[in-house]
């Protein structure tokens, strides 16, 4: 099956460009505007505060630089990066200065050949392994549209507390050497979604039921970047009428192809009218 969502995946890039599916997440708002139907930002909130307050106290305690020796400084590094895109934006600056906080020096980016494009990889993943705990227990008694509806908002609910620096993390997932990474993660969240809601479908509907939710999670995300209403309210109206559209998510792959289509045409339509070229 994952075959057959890299065809897809040609396809529309032969229809576009090589850059054209840039189809990735992350950024930062207050957090007062946030999904309801999400426990993200507020456990992670507090979460966060805990950890820095923790590292705080630990840095203090040393005088001297610690030695990047740990299997899990990369990680570790990458994690606090993330509290510092608010300021430093998707860049190996965050990198670096989250080394710094954490009594490393500021070379050890070198560890992240990648810059940006790393730091957004770990935050995707991460996203990924935290949406399964988030929706336990959530989803019994919905029906299969209602399961892909919470699903989808709170994945998108991840986003939020990172959506003032989302157009920054397009235009970096935009570039061509970063577009497989940009696939290979929306395919993941979709697929996911799917998997959670208890599909089984083994056959075409596998394929179509995917690049559907693709094409309607990517345009629904881009349009969260320019929403302002309290707790995202536009956009889960936006998301809904999306759903609508599509009626079902089982359609034509013809359709599902211009579905998804639309998400390219949207993510330079917003990319352009925020001042970013390629």
């Amino acid at each position: 099956m994952a075959t057959l969502m890299r065809r897809s995946c040609a396809t529309l890039l032969s229809r576009n460009n090589s850059m054209a599916w840039c189809f990735s997440r992350a950024l930062v708002t207050p957090s007062v505007r946030s999904f309801s139907a999400s426990t993200y930002l507020r456990t992670e909130e507090a979460t966060g505060a805990n950890s820095n307050s923790s590292q705080d106290a630990t840095n203090q305690s040393s005088n001297s630089p610690a030695v990047p020796s740990a299997k899990g400084t990369p990680e570790a590094i990458l994690k606090k990066a993330l509290t510092l895109v608010p300021e430093y934006g998707w860049t190996t600056v965050a990198i670096s200065k989250a080394a710094e906080s954490m009594g490393y020096p500021a070379i050890i980016h070198g560890m992240f050949p990648n810059g940006g494009a790393d730091l957004i990889d770990y935050f995707l993943q991460d996203c990924l392994n935290r949406l399964p705990l988030e929706l336990e227990g959530r989803m019994d008694g919905l029906k299969t549209q209602e399961k892909i509806r919470l699903g989808t908002l709170t994945r998108l609910g991840m986003v939020a507390p990172y959506i003032d620096r989302w157009p920054e993390a397009l235009a970096i997932m935009g570039q061509p050497s970063n577009v497989p990474m940009s696939l290979n993660h929306l395919g993941k969240i979709v697929d996911e979604i799917w998997h959670l809601a208890g599909d089984t479908s083994a056959d075409m509907n596998w394929y179509t039921k995917r690049a559907s939710l693709a094409g309607i999670y990517t345009t629904t995300e881009l349009y969260m970047t320019t929403d302002k209403t309290p707790n995202y309210e536009a956009t889960q109206r936006f998301l809904d009428r999306r759903f609508e559209d599509a009626a079902t998510l089982g359609k034509a792959t013809n359709e599902v192809l211009q579905i998804a289509e639309f998400g390219v045409k949207s993510v330079f339509g917003i990319l352009n009218s925020k001042g970013l070229r390629f």
